[in-house]
């Protein structure tokens, strides 16, 4: 009998084929000859599934289980065929697992997770996985706990195992006390042996948690996982007591030990009390915050280190930023945690990265003049940190200080060279609104001086535009000129002097010829758009010479290489038609290649 089958093959790639009067003999030689890591589950997975939603349509159920049972059976042995051959392939495994989940094979699933994490017990998702599977889905607390311990076997310092281990304990506890319950309820008589108080009492959790921590010492995060794990579970009290006694007995001077202790107060129950008004709750709100005030008051006197003023800082600013209509909580908020600047000021131990939030801060309040106080006391401490020089720099300006020129020359010795370019402009910007034309000229000059070729040309950019500003196109001119042997250039500063040339009422072409020139002179072999506006300036310049473009062609095709002749070729052919308009399509920003 003829049969015709649709076969999908995956994961690598996709093919369609047909197989026409397959026989019991030849498919399996067909089958061979597919099986290069590319798989024919699908055909067989969709058929099922499409049988299963043409069921569920007509509602017809006739030999439901013989037929969906021999095409399930059928998937299984194509996959423990291919996973034979291809044992190390992880997603092969997965998709065979959630084939069986998908079909409640759960007898054949245990089997695949087995024999999986024999060829693969070196991955611990593995290991939880399956240990999860057994726990939720199989209601089996004993083989979830067997395969938590096997998995340890492996891997003795796994923090990710050993938190779901300690998870499903508390799990199974929690299971327990609810059919506890139930049965209380039910007036059932109990055994002693059916609920020993051991687990009642999650004293399996407690035992995971100890064997962690000795495993796995001198992690304050990792310990402190436990305590959050146990806190989602309402029986765990004396555990979570126990986590906290721990952490502070083994992670004393660790900061995330102490930003825990400190907010943690805010979680204590509050103290009872008559009152409903908000008077009342915002009364109770500010004496829990005293209370993690008090214990970072004592964080910063045991470990006095930035770490620890930046969680207390971070604290009081999360705590300030909070919306209230309590103008006293808001008031004091305010106070502490501008007190608490100014101390890890005074301490030097406040972090490089709360000084910009402290000046702002300042400025939002309306306190200018301690914001430059602070600018000023503080310099030294700001380092090689460019982006808080830059901000601090540009409030002196905005204010006016008559500190700012010292306070630039203590940020040039800072900061490496490398790094300097927004300092110079903001520099540069800071003479040209305070200084002398010459002086701010002056500035200018020393700064090309620069060894660093980023500073320098964009430091030649901003010098064209301020001469064109202050003198005009003579002086734009003439700096154009007298810097044409101080490389490096960027292809913008010509761009901008050929623009600056074209908006002049009688435009020289001679000048414009000597502006391509110097460019060309520097991206000539790079820049196909330089050669083409060129040809373009002469064609349509009214002074310009067409019987020069023969010969820019010539130069452009010998000094061009690469992409860009064939780039040159194709758009000179565009420009000759009439069909592209170099100076309509190309901005002085857009890099020229294909």
């Amino acid at each position: 009998m003829a049969k015709e089958i649709s076969v999908l093959v995956t994961p690598s790639e996709l093919y369609q084929f047909r197989v026409v009067n397959v026989g019991i003999k030849t498919a399996p030689l067909m089958f061979k000859r597919l099986t290069n890591k590319c798989f024919i589950f699908q055909y067989e997975i969709n058929f099922l599934e499409l049988i299963k939603r043409r069921r569920a349509r007509i509602g017809y159920t006739f030999k439901k289980e013989e037929v969906e049972y021999a095409i399930v059976n059928r998937i299984h042995g194509l996959f423990r065929r291919a996973l034979t051959k291809w044992k190390g392939d992880i997603q092969l495994w997965l998709s065979h697992i959630a084939f069986c989940k998908k079909w409640n094979a759960k007898v054949k699933l245990s089997k695949v997770f087995s024999a999986m994490l024999a060829i693969h017990p070196n991955k611990p998702a593995l290991w939880i996985m399956a240990a999860k599977w057994e726990m939720e889905d199989c209601l089996s607390s004993e083989n979830a706990r067997h395969l938590f311990l096997r998995a340890l076997r492996f891997h003795p310092d796994s923090q990710k195992v050993y938190q779901e281990y300690f998870r499903m304990e508390l799990m199974n506890a929690e299971k327990i006390q609810k059919e506890k319950q139930l049965l209380e309820v039910a007036r059932v008589e109990l055994a002693k042996a059916d609920f020993p108080m051991e687990i009642l009492r999650g004293q399996l959790a407690r035992v995971v948690y100890k064997r962690a921590i000795e495993k796995v010492a001198g992690n304050a995060e990792f310990h402190l996982s436990f305590w959050t794990i146990a806190a989602n579970f309402n029986f765990t009290q004396e555990l979570q007591k126990e986590i906290v006694e721990d952490l502070q007995t083994l992670h004393t001077n660790h900061t995330l030990t102490w930003d825990f202790l400190a907010r943690r107060e805010l979680d204590t129950k509050s103290l009872p009390t008559s009152e409903c008004s908000k008077q009342a709750k915002a009364s109770d709100i500010a004496r829990k915050e005293e209370r993690c005030w008090a214990v970072y008051e004592e964080a910063v006197l045991t470990v006095p280190t930035e770490a620890v003023w930046k969680c207390y800082i971070t604290f009081c600013l999360e705590r300030f930023k909070r919306k209230t209509n309590n103008a006293i909580l808001r008031k004091k908020r305010l106070d502490k945690v501008l007190s608490v600047f100014d101390r890890a000021s005074e301490s030097s131990l406040l972090p490089q990265a709360l000084y910009k939030q402290w000046i702002e801060m300042l400025v939002d309040l309306g306190d200018a003049e301690k914001a430059v106080r602070v600018v000023k006391a503080s310099s030294s401490n700001f380092g090689q940190s460019v982006d808080l020089w830059q901000s601090s720099l540009e409030l002196l300006m905005k204010l006016q200080s008559a500190d700012v020129t010292q306070l630039f020359q203590q940020a040039f010795r800072q900061v490496p060279h490398t790094d300097c370019l927004p300092l110079w402009l903001l520099r540069l910007e800071w003479s040209e609104s305070t200084s002398s034309v010459n002086e701010t000229e002056t500035l200018y000059q020393r700064t090309l001086q620069t060894p660093i070729p980023a500073v320098s040309m964009t430091v030649k950019e901003k010098y064209l535009d301020w001469a064109l500003k202050t003198g005009g196109y003579k002086k734009a001119w003439k700096v154009f000129t007298s810097l044409h042997e101080n490389r490096p250039f960027s292809l913008e500063y010509f761009k901008k002097m050929i623009a600056i040339e074209k908006e002049q009422d009688f435009s020289k072409m001679k000048r414009l010829r000597d502006c391509y020139e110097l460019a060309l002179r520097e991206f000539g072999t790079t820049s196909a758009d330089l050669w083409l506006e060129y040809i373009e300036e002469e064609w349509k310049h009214p002074k310009g010479e067409a019987e020069r473009t023969g010969h820019i062609h010539w130069r452009a095709m010998k000094t061009l290489g690469g992409l860009q002749v064939e780039r040159f070729v194709s758009q000179y052919t565009l420009l000759q038609t009439g069909n592209l308009q170099l100076h309509q399509h190309l901005t002085p920003n857009q890099t020229p290649g294909l």
